[in-house]
């Protein structure tokens, strides 16, 4: 099991170093239907699905970065999705690979040209 508030803690950590004159958002866990997250940024506090409790920590982190990214970016624009890159575990990770992908295919083909 995850403890949400601690992983909320974390990542509050981690995000407030780049925006420090933030203020923390208050953190309530409910019973949502429909979404795993939300941010009201106005108030602020952000809402997390209680059934994050059994996610694999780093969903967990995706879903508290994607909505702390919302106190920034109020809409989903690229601004908010090239923020959310810097500290989205599962993110970074996918953009690793896929930067691996297109060296390999680079190399592949300059194999091709040189013959």
């Amino acid at each position: 099991m995850t403890d949400l508030q601690v992983e909320y803690d974390y990542c509050w950590g981690v995000f407030s170093r780049r925006f420090p004159d933030l203020v923390k958002p208050a953190l309530y866990i409910r019973k949502t239907r429909k979404t795993w997250g939300r941010c009201c940024w106005a108030e602020p506090y952000i809402t997390l699905n209680r059934k994050l409790i059994d996610a694999d920590v780093k969903f967990v982190r995706h879903v508290i970065f994607h909505e702390m990214c919302h106190l920034v970016h109020h809409n989903h624009s690229r601004n908010f999705y090239d923020l959310l890159k810097q500290f989205d575990e599962m993110q970074i990770h996918e953009n690793e690979s896929i930067n691996k992908h297109v060296e390999r295919l680079k190399a592949r083909a300059q194999e091709i040209i040189d013959g």
